[in-house]
């Protein structure tokens, strides 16, 4: 095989996969909630405000064909706290009756699909190919930070944050065409679940482990 006939299957390869990995709109907020060892539920009502988008601009344009990403975050995360049982309601707005509001900032929201450099190399790239070595990376990263106020009072009951990135690697082998972003989806779930854990050693009354 001639080396332009290579490089062009190469070539062809890459574009193949790179031109199918896009993030599907819902992936990032399909997940199963993950369980947590809270013990009992902390009986409060709780109301959400909007969370605030404050990405940066460059993790922002990786996500600019999702609609309303500080809603659907907002509301998944409510989901996620409801089914954990970890209050005795979660809720948006906030009402008037609510015994604590929480606000939070979105920090980070973002995934990339990218080429591995090694890919492009004539001869090389190819066979590692060809032998199933990865040819592509795609990462998800995910940070939410939440604070808790007594609704009456406004006194501040604790500020949580969190970040999760997960990265998966993908050879011609286990590539799958299609919506994809399964790595933001894990991300995100791993963040709700680490915010979950702390609230509830904080807020649930039970001292903190020396």
């Amino acid at each position: 095989m001639r080396s332009s006939t290579r490089l062009l299957l190469l070539t062809g390869i890459l574009a193949l996969c790179s031109g199918c990995a896009s993030l599907g709109s819902n992936v990032p907020f399909q997940y199963q909630p993950a369980l947590i060892a809270s013990g009992k539920q902390i009986p409060k009502t709780v109301g959400f405000e909007m969370l605030v988008d404050a990405r940066p601009e460059k993790d922002k344009k990786y996500t600019a064909h999702i609609h309303d990403i500080p809603g659907k975050i907002t509301s998944k995360v409510i989901d996620d706290f409801n089914t954990s049982h970890l209050f005795s309601d979660v809720h948006y707005p906030v009402k008037e009756t609510d015994d604590i509001m929480v606000g939070g900032t979105i920090k980070r929201f973002k995934w990339k699909f990218y080429d591995k450099l090694f890919a492009y190399i004539p001869y090389v790239g190819l066979a590692l190919v060809v032998l199933g070595v990865p040819l592509s990376e795609a990462y998800g990263i995910t940070e939410l930070q939440l604070e808790f106020k007594e609704r009456a009072s406004g006194k501040i009951l604790g500020t949580f944050s969190a970040e999760s990135k997960v990265t998966s690697s993908y050879s011609i082998y286990n590539f799958k065409a299609g919506e994809s972003g399964s790595e933001l989806a894990e991300s995100f779930r791993d963040v709700v679940r680490k915010l979950k854990e702390e609230i509830a050693l904080k807020l649930s009354g039970k001292p903190e482990p020396s």
